[in-house]
């Protein structure tokens, strides 16, 4: 009971920190200098304040204390970058009134709280029941003997393929380069990737499941077998992907999934990072960008890190929640239900909020999967996404059961990040999330670790 308790009072305390953290980086230093795109600040009643702050350590509670599975490492990045700003910057982005403000945290809140809860409450009935699914790979009681192809094999086949067509066709249009591109001139560089994915449209999606899945599962590979050679081509490969395409994410997930390694790393039994360092890790990212910015002149690093990462998300979500409103549902309309729905939208729903945003430019304004829910069946759709995540999570720890967390969470890491900003189908099926989820239940169940070296 007494831990159980600390556990309550570290994580409150983390989440508070989290939460004034990110309200003074958004209302002092990010509106002062976008608030001509879209981000607007007004300052929230305590009693508003405090309610969502309250909401936001209502779902830390909820969450693992210490991440031993995949899922509890998703549910945790989820919570970090897209749900914990989504309730928290409702009160004070000044597209919602208080009472509107409320309810949607309300929403969002509670529909996390059914992939994190059900995640729990599962877990625990199959460690009670000793119901754990098996291993992909497990022999069905009473079959016979057979030979099969070695799960490696798949493996190295999918991720063989798939780099040789992706890079093939990068080579082919774009070209290839593994010189560094300076920050300042990406955009440049993403201009003229666009153009060509306008002619090559398979690009596109092979590059975004190379990048967030193929590449990252190599350096799994290598980091826990500490195979330099594999972690290099895992690297280099980002590093190619990074110059041909301009986009700043490919660049800092090589240093993301590393951390990640070296949080989910098993030392003695034990995962090495509890999940409060997912809360502590954004504020010192969101500190160390602002000192950085004040030692260097300018917002550079603060709008890379914070504004992008952590700041955008949250105001999409109140932003979603004002668009639609006002307007109709989407109701998958331009989505998978686009056979039997008529849109009410001409152009894809990114798009709309966008132009909403910013009146008369081009802005795609994609938001997280509960921003997505909500626009197509409104708080009920925020709700079934919550069912939806849950049941894609329980599918992912079927799928990676057997393997070491650290190799899952690194495979996993970058299409859980793009949840943030993305519906959950567009990022199964453009981000890398399904592929990832074949992945984990193709790969080998051994030779993660060197003989003789930590087991995990």
């Amino acid at each position: 009971m007494a831990r159980f308790i600390a556990h309550l009072v570290t994580i409150s305390v983390g989440t508070v920190v989290y939460a004034l953290s990110l309200h003074w980086v958004y209302a002092q230093l990010v509106t002062v200098q976008f608030a001509y795109g879209g981000f607007t600040y007004r300052a929230a009643s305590p009693q508003l304040t405090i309610a969502t702050i309250a909401l936001a350590c209502a779902i830390a509670t909820t969450l693992p204390r210490r991440p031993s599975t995949v899922s509890h490492v998703v549910l945790w990045v989820l919570f970090a970058v897209g749900v914990a700003p989504a309730v928290l910057m409702s009160a004070y982005t000044g597209y919602l009134s208080a009472s509107e403000a409320l309810g949607a945290s309300a929403t969002v809140a509670a529909a996390f709280g059914i992939a994190t809860l059900g995640t729990r409450l599962l877990d625990a009935r199959a460690a009670a029941n000793g119901d754990a699914p098996p291993s992909p790979f497990a022999p069905r009681p009473g079959a016979s003997p057979r030979r099969r192809v070695p799960p490696g094999t798949v493996f190295w086949s999918i991720c063989g393929l798939h780099s040789a067509m992706t890079y093939g066709l990068m080579a082919a249009t774009t070209g290839i380069s593994l010189t560094f591109v300076a920050l300042d001139d990406v955009y440049d560089v993403r201009a003229a990737y666009r153009e060509e994915t306008h002619a090559y449209g398979l690009l596109g999606y092979l590059l975004s499941s190379q990048a967030n899945v193929i590449n990252t599962a190599i350096m799994a590979r290598g980091t826990t077998r500490r195979n330099v050679p594999l972690i290099a081509v895992g690297a280099l490969g980002q590093l190619a992907l990074y110059s041909g395409t301009g986009f700043k994410t490919i660049l800092f997930s090589f240093p993301a999934v590393l951390l990640v390694a070296l949080a989910t790393h098993v030392s003695r039994g034990r995962v090495r990072a509890p999940g409060l360092a997912y809360v502590v890790g954004p504020v010192v990212l969101m500190v160390a960008a602002a000192l950085a910015d004040e030692l260097q002149g300018g917002l550079l690093w603060t709008s890379l890190f914070a504004r992008r990462f952590l700041i955008t998300p949250g105001l999409l979500t109140s932003v979603y929640v004002d668009f639609f409103d006002e307007n109709p549902p989407a109701m998958f309309g331009r989505s998978f239900l686009r056979w039997w729905v008529d849109s009410p939208y001409d152009r894809s729903i990114a798009l709309e909020v966008g132009q909403y945003l910013q009146p008369g430019g081009q802005v795609a304004a994609n938001a997280n999967l509960f921003a997505d829910g909500f626009a197509n069946f409104g708080h009920v759709g925020v709700m079934g996404t919550g069912v939806a995540l849950l049941a894609l999570l329980r599918f992912v720890d079927w799928a990676a059961r057997g393997l070491p967390l650290t190799a899952a969470a690194m495979v996993m890491l970058m299409p859980s990040i793009t949840l943030t900003n993305t519906a959950l189908t567009t990022a199964m099926l453009t981000h890398g999330l399904a592929l990832g989820t074949v992945l984990l239940a193709v790969a080998p169940r051994s030779g993660w670790y060197r003989p003789g070296g930590d087991s995990g």
